[in-house]
C-alpha cells in the first residue's frame, strides 16, 4: 500500500517538474514582472 503511495508521488512530482519544464522553454518565466505593471496601465487608462 505505501509502495504505490511513494510511487504515484514520484509520478506526480515529475509530471510537475515537465509542465514547468515546458513552459519554461515556452517563455513564460521570462517577465513576470511585467504583467504587474499591465493591470496598473489598465486601472490608470480609465481617467
Amino acid at each position: 500500500m505505501i509502495f504505490w503511495s511513494v510511487i504515484g508521488s514520484i509520478i506526480a512530482a515529475l509530471a510537475g517538474l515537465l509542465v514547468y519544464v515546458y513552459y519554461l522553454r515556452q517563455g513564460q518565466f521570462e517577465d513576470v514582472e511585467s504583467v504587474k505593471y499591465q493591470l496598473f496601465q489598465e486601472e490608470n487608462s480609465d481617467d
